[in-house]
């Protein structure tokens, strides 16, 4: 039992991460609307952010992968 409370808490967490991250995301996209910029002048060039849209990607797959382990067939014996 002490896994699968732990596989929930890592899917809680991972969710409310990745849920910060997209608004935060949706206020750069505001902020860059409203000032007429674009979001790499406001990461502070291209490969920020390329490596802002790879954390969002990496989150979105530590979700789908966590929640996938808390209904595995192995947790559940």
């Amino acid at each position: 039992m002490g896994k699968r409370k732990l596989s929930i808490t890592v899917f809680l967490l991972s969710l409310f991460s990745l849920l910060i991250s997209l608004k935060l995301f949706w206020n750069l996209g505001i902020f860059v609307d409203e000032h007429g910029l674009s979001p790499d002048i406001v990461n502070g060039g291209e490969f920020w952010l390329t490596m802002d849209w790879l954390r969002l990607l990496l989150l979105l797959l530590l979700c789908i992968v966590s929640g996938i382990s808390i209904f595995s067939a192995k947790q559940n014996k």
